[in-house]
């Protein structure tokens, strides 16, 4: 039975903790940036130039090597065209903190935010890290893809390069190819640059970093865990995560990651500082991370669930529609409106990609958040239904996040230039334009 309006925007509330399967991360812990790292701007592993692959009887394909090279147009799977969605999140980013976990002994004065135990029982130190910066942080600092629940075919990622006015592809995987260029994958103990790209068979959790390593020191300033999956370079500064996806599955069909029965069904993508799968749990050692300084909300290092279908089997899940949401010391939550069991997917046309889940419309254009200010209404997603490019841009020079949902039969023309051909490089003009994107249109 369908909840009333009332009950719906009870439930439209900002999740207090998403971990892509239910789960919860328990007491605020502390980690830390991973500004100490190597730079991440550089093009990295393939940035050079590529050439193009050749197809059967010699003629010439429509992938390349990738990275630098870009990757090409992929063939979709055809479904009803969208009018496509943005979420547009401004005035990212303001100086302040965020709890490190560092490797000191017990009573160790470094040890000012925590001297404790972690979830597990050893020793948890942890120490307010400061940051001066106002351009996105704590976004700034280096990032990790999470991934589960999802068909990829196609993702790349760009930053800007040497030149000012133009962005390069850094990282890449194509389905077609199958193996990642400057992207590693890792699911449990297993890193490779090879991937299958389907994540719908079990609801094992996914991890997309660089191919370079991680060097942490000797742990007194940044804690180094034993678990080499996880040691490898997020991306720093600006960046734009692009890839073509489907969340169309058989529910039934996912099993657990210990392949013990039906697993969690739940599509999730989160874009998450790196340290903060760096804290000896990948991301779930609630008693000592960076996710939270109170311990109750996400005001910590930085974590975006940018598409999260929530599926808890409570008044906030809804299996049609998705939630994205942006956490961090700056605000606590921004944004992260859920359609909850009160939303009905067919109360909307076919063409809708993002709706206003209190107000139960569709937007007519797309929805801006203002960290400290004002949000247009509570807006939400309609899940998928067939491939579609899925986009997380987030520009220091703009301090803006955006995220959006294009169809691959509707490129707008303020995406030309990067859809569907995914081009190696960028113009600055063709970031700004994305960034002032309001779908649909």
């Amino acid at each position: 039975m369908k909840h009333s309006l009332l009950s719906v925007r009870a439930a439209l509330v900002l999740l207090a903790c998403a971990c892509g399967g239910g789960g919860d991360l328990g007491g605020g812990g502390a980690g830390g940036t991973a500004s100490e790292g190597p730079s991440t701007s550089a093009t990295g592993a393939g940035a050079g130039p590529s050439t193009s692959t050749t197809g059967a009887g010699g003629s010439p394909s429509t992938s390349t090597t990738g990275a630098g090279g870009g990757l090409g147009p992929h063939p979709a799977e055809p479904s009803t065209p969208t009018r496509g969605g943005t979420m547009t999140f401004t005035n990212i980013g303001a100086p302040g903190w965020w709890p490190r976990r560092i490797d000191r002994e017990p009573g160790d004065p470094a040890c000012d935010h925590k001297d404790g135990s972690d979830t597990w029982g050893g020793h948890c130190c942890m120490t307010e890290h400061h940051t001066t910066s106002d351009r996105l942080a704590p976004f700034d600092e280096e990032m990790t893809l999470i991934m589960k629940a999802i068909r990829v075919k196609q993702l790349a990622v760009y930053q800007p390069g040497g030149d000012p006015a133009a962005w390069q592809m850094i990282s890449s995987w194509d389905a077609r190819s199958g193996v990642g260029s400057n992207l590693l994958v890792t699911q449990g103990q297993n890193t490779s640059a090879d991937f299958t790209g389907d994540l719908t068979k079990t609801d094992c959790v996914t991890y997309f970093m660089q191919d370079r390593p991680f060097a942490c020191g000797d742990g007194e300033d940044y804690y180094c865990p034993d678990d080499p999956g996880v040691m490898h370079l997020g991306w720093a500064g600006s960046k734009l995560v692009v890839f073509l996806a489907s969340m169309t599955f058989d529910d039934a069909g996912v099993e657990k990651c210990d392949g013990e029965g039906q697993g969690h069904p739940g599509p999730w993508v989160a874009f998450v500082a790196s340290e903060l799968i760096r804290d000896g749990g990948r991301k779930w050692n609630g008693l000592c991370n960076c996710y939270s300084k109170t311990g109750t909300v996400g005001d910590g290092c930085g974590e975006i669930n940018v598409f999260e279908v929530v599926m808890d089997g409570n008044d906030y899940s809804n299996r049609e529609f998705m939630s994205t949401g942006v956490r961090s010391y700056q605000e606590g939550h921004i944004g992260g409106s859920v359609c909850g069991s009160g939303c009905d997917r067919d109360a909307f046309a076919d063409d809708v990609e993002v709706v206003d889940a209190c107000a139960q419309r569709a937007y007519e254009e797309g929805p801006a958040i203002e960290a400290g200010g004002r949000s247009d209404g509570c807006p939400t997603w309609r899940r998928p239904v067939g491939d579609r490019y899925f986009m997380i841009l987030l520009d220091e020079a703009q301090r803006t996040i955006q995220v959006a949902v294009i169809h691959p039969e509707r490129i707008p023309s303020s995406a030309a230039e990067m859809l569907p051909d995914l081009p190696g490089r960028l113009s600055r003009g063709a970031i700004d334009a994305m960034l002032s994107m309001r779908l649909p249109e």
